[in-house]
């Protein structure tokens, strides 16, 4: 719903015009407004929190994302209690396993206590607006999660503190042990990059924020602008968060992108006995388990409660899972040490953060678990720092660390986290570029870091042809403009194409094959570009998994114990030169089995053919972006592909592919003075059918556009859909009862 009303209080305008000034001029409040907080919410859907304290725009920023996401956020929060199987059903009783498991609700009321006055206040008052939006809109919210009110304060750190853990056991061997903590469907991924003044056509850095999650559950994004005296802040965070976890205010920015570092480990124990009542070994001498239960109450089909007694066993290590006879700890560092307890504090002051210096001090608290940190800012700096809780292991390689080590040695049982001083990063470098896209963190930047200065545990020597591609993109470029830095995020162009089709063309048609001829005559002309009107994506992209598929089938015949991992995709099973160091920008390449690439081949035409798809079928025609009842021709593709925009799409009901993970929350910031910025919220900004239509952004999805970010009152003002003015109660503020107007 695009609605379209002016403000209709001049004095308000009068005074919120002081608020919002220009560029890099903090933000100024007048010298009375309105008690509370205002949320001025744009077309979009995008809710615009103007307030004078901190806790009021937490409460604000609280009641919004009940209004946009509220059956979503109580739904993820009752998953956090570890009472997802109590509202809704033995489905999630693995993950509420997990949970108890971890002790994440336990260490939620522990962490809770350990706050600051300040920000404890502010936690508080976040869950304050979600119960009182819920007690004044109870129509909006489904009847499935009320039982679920009310939201404390705990609750938002269980939440935020599960998502952490669930992305740092989905990117360790820990997500496979852990039902309801792993990327089953799709890992997470991005791609972030900073660009100095001396690469910049403008002079001005400039920041790609690009990460790819899933487009729905605990992946979801939700995009806001929070204004308060000291700072005017736009970004985005996972729904359920209290803060702003990407953002950009008048004088620097910040994005993430999922590093490979391994937070988590796997110990297998060494029983005493026969049973785990035995106990276990540890350094020649026998120890006990220490052991708690807790009830699980699980709803039935009836809509009756069972309840299930949950036995958790505890070694030195960690929590004991049973897994295929093995009997495993699990020990994870975000949940190992009381540097957590603190995370969403530091997202905070990251977006009150004026200077690199400021930046700087925040981050050496070391409370973020995983992600690095791609800057940039007003005064000419950039930097990417590789960031996380990353244990400090005393001898071992990645390899040795991702499988389970033996559980009888305590000198395996690390206890002390890396510092931020000690781990990589790349500040203003002769480049004028840091980048990355879940590589590796020596690659943030050219020429590489050199690996051998860090330890050989701390981060897997990956990358993938996505950051391959980017490698490429900012290596044809001397400057780069605002322009071309938006058509780049943009790119389609698969880097695989480039890698292998002359190959596969010049073997098809050597075969003598005319379905292969064929084929080759359909890929010969392709664009090799994933845009909707792309013929010859679809046979390549089908034709690219049988051939990995086939490729991988042949290495396990010959090899029962081959395990296949992602990172070998780039490796010499697949290419005839794999991918070099010292030749980032045209390794890999060529087919290292021509044969098998042709046999693949001809499966790909023969499946195409038996579900009646054209070779040559365009690319939207079967890629399409669906969300709450939008249907729209796609772009994009995935990682393995090479591509830049990456979009994932899944096989749908009626045979074609619909969209599910991918771009999720755009934004291209240059820090010129006024700071403009272009985003997009691929999937829109709503899931709650309210006064927004969801899915509206994503036409320009389709369109492969971006929007504005609305940062001023005179622009809010042009595209206002709704005005709501909320005063807190007494818990937070003064004796007074929440309105909304």
């Amino acid at each position: 719903m695009k609605n379209r009303f002016r403000l209709y209080l001049l004095r308000y305008i009068m005074l919120l015009t002081a608020l919002l000034l220009g560029a890099c001029q903090p933000a100024q409040p007048p010298a009375k407004i309105h008690d509370g907080a205002e949320i001025l919410w744009d077309t979009w859907g995008i809710p615009h929190i103007v307030a004078r304290q901190d806790n009021d725009a937490f409460y604000a920023f609280g009641w919004a994302q009940m209004r946009s996401h509220a059956d979503l956020l109580l739904k993820l929060y009752a998953i956090a209690r570890g009472r997802g199987a109590e509202f809704f059903g033995e489905n999630y009783l693995a993950a509420d396993r997990s949970t108890r498991l971890l002790g994440i609700p336990s260490l939620a009321e522990q962490w809770h206590e350990q706050q600051d006055t300040d920000f404890k206040r502010n936690l508080i008052a976040f869950s304050t607006g979600i119960n009182d939006f819920a007690r004044q809109h109870p129509e909006l919210i489904s009847d499935t999660v009320k039982a679920i009110l009310p939201v404390t304060p705990q609750d938002v750190i269980a939440h935020t503190t599960r998502v952490m853990t669930v992305f740092i056991a989905g990117i360790s061997e820990c997500g496979a042990v852990l039902p309801g903590f792993d990327f089953s469907d799709q890992p997470a991924a991005s791609n972030g990059w900073a660009l100095g003044a001396n690469y910049s056509d403008s002079g001005n850095t400039m920041l790609l924020v690009n990460p790819h999650l899933d487009w729905g559950g605990l992946e979801t994004f939700y995009e806001a602008h929070i204004v308060l005296p000291q700072v005017n802040l736009y970004g985005a965070a996972l729904v359920g968060s209290p803060v702003l976890q990407i953002a950009f205010n008048d004088y620097l920015g910040w994005t993430h992108t999922v590093n490979p570092m391994d937070g988590c480990d796997l110990y297998h124990m060494k029983l005493t006995g026969d049973v785990l009542d035995d106990g276990y070994w540890l350094d020649g001498v026998k120890q006990s388990f220490s052991v708690t239960t807790e009830t699980i109450q699980i709803r039935q089909s009836d809509d009756s409660v069972a309840s299930e007694t949950f036995l958790i066993r505890r070694a030195r290590q960690g929590p004991i899972i049973e897994d295929a006879g093995q009997i495993l700890a699990v020990r994870l560092a975000l949940l190992e040490t009381p540097l957590l307890a603190n995370m969403n504090r530091q997202w905070w002051e990251m977006g009150n953060a004026a200077n690199l210096d400021a930046f700087q001090k925040i981050l050496q608290g070391g409370h973020l678990p995983l992600f690095n940190v791609i800057y940039a800012d007003v005064d000419k700096h950039i930097m990417l720092a590789f960031n996380g809780i990353i244990p400090v292991r005393n001898f071992g390689d990645t390899a040795f660390w991702r499988k389970p080590v033996t559980g009888d040695d305590s000198r395996l049982i690390w206890t002390e986290t890396h510092s931020y001083h000690n781990l990589p990063k790349s500040i203003n470098p002769a480049s004028g570029w840091v980048q990355n896209s879940n590589g590796a963190p020596w690659y943030m930047t050219m020429p590489f870091l050199d690996k051998n200065n860090y330890p050989s545990n701390l981060a897997a020597d990956v990358t993938n042809n996505r950051e391959l591609r980017g490698l490429q993109m900012l290596n044809a470029h001397q400057r780069m403009s605002y322009a071309e830095l938006i058509t780049a995020k943009h790119s389609t162009r698969a880097l695989v194409a480039d890698q292998l089709l002359d190959d596969l063309m010049a073997s098809a048609h050597a075969s003598g094959e005319s379905s292969l001829q064929q084929a080759a005559d359909v890929l010969n002309h392709w664009d090799r570009q994933y845009l909707a009107e792309s013929r010859g994506a679809l046979l390549f992209s089908v034709w690219f998994e049988k051939w990995a598929e086939r490729t991988i089938t042949k290495t396990i015949e010959a090899d029962a114990n081959y395990v296949f991992l992602p990172e070998q995709l780039l490796g010499d099973l697949f290419y005839a030169q794999p991918f070099t160091p010292s030749e980032p920008l045209i390794s890999p390449r060529g087919l290292a089995d021509k044969s098998l690439a042709v046999s693949a081949l001809r499966d790909a035409v023969d499946e195409l053919r038996a579900s009646a798809n054209e070779l040559d079928m365009p690319w939207g025609d079967i890629a399409r972006l669906r969300r709450n009842g939008v249907d729209l021709p796609g772009n994009g593709s995935s990682t393995e592909l090479g591509v830049f925009r990456e979009i994932v799409y899944e096989k749908d009901e009626d045979g074609k592919f619909k969209s599910s993970s991918g771009d999720s929350y755009i934004a291209i910031v240059e820090f010129s003075q006024p700071v403009r910025a272009q985003v997009l919220t691929a999937y829109g900004n709503a899931t709650q059918d309210s006064i927004f239509e969801m899915g509206d952004q994503l036409q320009l999805t389709a369109d492969r556009k971006l929007r504005p970010a609305w940062r001023t009152l005179e622009e809010i003002e042009e595209n206002l859909a709704m005005h709501e003015h909320l005063i807190p109660n007494s818990s937070i503020n003064q004796n007074r009862e929440p309105v909304a107007r």
